[in-house]
Parts: C-alpha cells; sequence; structure tokens
C-alpha cells in the first residue's frame, strides 16, 4: 500500500484535470447568451397576432407561434425526406 507522500507511477488513476482560468469567460458561453438574448428580442417583436389561413380553416394566432409551426413543419419535412432516400439507397444496395 502506497504512502501518502508517494507519487503514483503514470498511467495510474485517473487524470488530472486541465487547470481553469477563472477570471475568463468561455466563448461557447458567450455565444449562448447571444443567441438566448437574441430568442427574447424576436419573440417580443413578433408576438403580435396574424390571422392564418389552413387548408381547412382559418385562425389567429400569434406570429411567434406560426413561425414555430413552420419551422417545426420544415423540420419534420426535411427528416422525413432524408428518411426515404436512405431507404431507398439501402434497398438498391441489397438487390
Amino acid at each position: 500500500m502506497p504512502e501518502l507522500h508517494e507519487v503514483p507511477p503514470a498511467g495510474d488513476g485517473p487524470a488530472a484535470p486541465p487547470p481553469e482560468d477563472k477570471g475568463r469567460f468561455s466563448l461557447k458561453l458567450v455565444l449562448l447568451g447571444l443567441v438566448g438574448l437574441y430568442l427574447i428580442v424576436f419573440i417580443v417583436l413578433n408576438s403580435r397576432e396574424v390571422s392564418v389561413s389552413f387548408v381547412f380553416f382559418s385562425t389567429r394566432i400569434s406570429l411567434i407561434v406560426g413561425l414555430a409551426l413552420i419551422a417545426a413543419l420544415g423540420f419534420v419535412a426535411g427528416y422525413m425526406t432524408n428518411e426515404l432516400r436512405d431507404r431507398r439507397k439501402r434497398e438498391k444496395t441489397k438487390a
């Protein structure tokens, strides 16, 4: 059993974490803060209600809700298109 004042050989035990510079902000943290601030301003400036006509009905919703809905629908459509393309590629390689 090693004594308390002995230094373990290299490679034994977990590596020591790198020293941290506590006086500086990380670039990721600053960018995340700026994106968050931009999102808040975007929501506040686009909070008015607009009339939206869907295929079978129309309604009045907040503009930001409409933009979020369209973004979500675009994401789903892109994901499904990519899945369809990948499935066709897999079927071609099997044949």
